[in-house]
Formats: C-alpha cells, sequence, structure tokens
C-alpha cells in the first residue's frame, strides 16, 4: 500500500467497505441498461436509431447507453466528476468495458454494429477551457478514452465549447436546451465521416444534440451518441 493509500484510503461508493471504489458485493447491483432509445424523443427504439419522424438534418443518428444512472453508478459519476477522484476511472473502465460487451450481444445492436464497423472517430463532449483548467480534467474525455480503448477506435478533439455555459444540474428540459444552444463548434481541419460522440450521462440529451449540431454543420455525415449512464 502506497503512502497516499494509507493516508487516503478508497472506501467503496455504495457501502463504505475500505479497499475499492466499487466492492464486489455492491458491484452485483450495478443495473447494465438494456433499452434502446431514441435520441430525439427519449422513446424505445429499435438499436437506438433514431426515429424516421424524428430524424433531424443536424440531429443525432442514434445513441447508445451503457448503465442505468442509478445507485452506486450514479455515485461514482458524482465522485468523478465533482469530487475530482481520478483514480477511480480504473474501476469505472471495467464496468464500462462490462456494457459494452453487452450492448455488443443484444440482438438489437445491428444499427450500431454496422456504424461502428465504419470506424467512427471518438469524441468526448468538451468542457470550456476554464473549467477543464480548474478542474484538471474533463470527465467526457476521460469516458471518450475508456470507449476508445475497448472498441480499438480512435479519439480526436474536434470540438471545443465556444462560451462558458451553466451547469446543466438543476436545469429542466428547454432551459438545459437554451443553455447549450450554440455551444459548440468545430476545430479547423478535415473532419471525419462519422463521430461517436461520447458523454458521462444522458439526461434530456440537450448538451449531446448541441454537439452533433456542431458536427454536421461542420461536414460530419453520422453521429451517434454514447453515454456511460443514462
Amino acid at each position: 500500500m502506497g503512502l497516499i493509500d494509507w493516508l487516503y484510503p478508497r472506501r467503496c461508493v455504495g457501502c463504505g467497505r475500505q479497499g475499492r471504489y466499487f466492492c464486489w458485493e455492491c458491484l452485483k447491483a450495478v443495473r447494465l441498461r438494456g433499452d434502446w432509445v431514441c435520441p430525439r424523443c427519449n422513446r424505445a427504439a429499435v438499436g437506438g436509431r433514431v426515429h424516421l419522424g424524428c430524424w433531424q438534418k443536424y440531429g443525432l443518428d442514434g445513441l447508445v447507453s451503457l448503465l442505468s444512472y442509478k445507485g452506486m453508478v450514479r455515485l461514482g459519476v458524482q465522485e468523478l466528476k465533482y469530487e475530482l477522484v481520478r483514480d477511480i476511472e480504473r474501476e469505472f473502465l471495467r464496468i464500462l468495458v462490462m456494457g459494452v460487451k453487452e450492448k455488443l450481444k443484444d440482438r438489437q445492436g445491428k444499427e450500431w454494429k454496422r456504424f461502428l464497423r465504419k470506424r467512427p472517430v471518438v469524441v468526448g463532449v468538451p468542457l470550456h477551457w476554464r473549467r477543464e483548467n480548474w478542474r484538471g480534467f474533463n470527465q467526457a474525455e476521460v469516458v471518450g478514452r475508456w470507449v476508445g480503448e475497448a472498441l480499438d477506435l480512435e479519439r480526436e478533439r474536434w470540438l471545443e465549447r465556444r462560451r462558458a455555459t451553466r451547469p446543466q444540474v438543476g436545469l429542466k428540459g428547454v432551459k438545459r436546451g437554451e443553455n447549450v444552444r450554440w455551444a459548440f463548434r468545430v476545430r479547423e481541419g478535415k473532419l471525419p465521416k462519422r463521430v461517436l460522440l461520447v458523454d458521462d450521462v444522458w439526461t434530456t440529451g440537450a448538451t449531446m444534440r448541441a454537439g452533433s449540431q456542431a458536427l454536421k454543420r461542420g461536414g460530419v455525415e453520422e453521429v451517434w451518441g454514447l453515454s456511460l449512464a443514462r
């Protein structure tokens, strides 16, 4: 045990037991998401592909969510995002890989697997540079790195947040959309044709939809969203 572990021992975010952030007993309670929803209306959709009636030129083409944003997962994301506990990510990675494998095995996942065969580039939803500098990292970039490693996909930072926005926590539906409208822009360069846009949590989807709009206006042809939790 290192000095840091001795001074600040790891404790399970679920039960407080010392040794791991996700103890084996609490890990059994983690729920994978077996459902697939449309990224526009949040209603059930085959394989997460956007409904024909919901399709928009600059909108998301599909959505994949790996875990239920409850219990241990919710607490773990909050630790990573707000408490700045970086070493929790190694244990989160194992859970993410488990979720990815389950989604790939799902018979409904044919559309997503077809998209992955086209080798999309993984892009994490960016923070404003001031917030990222203060925090020291971007949790969506962390999740994007995990996803890139799990799926053997390239990762690039094609998006940037052009203005600081209020935290989405506490905002409701329409306000969330207004908060992030035109918040993103693409970096200069030749963008890929396909992007897997990654964020930590999907609530209403406003942030990821705004990111998709910027990417497609910049020339990306197809954008799927992937959230660690929903």
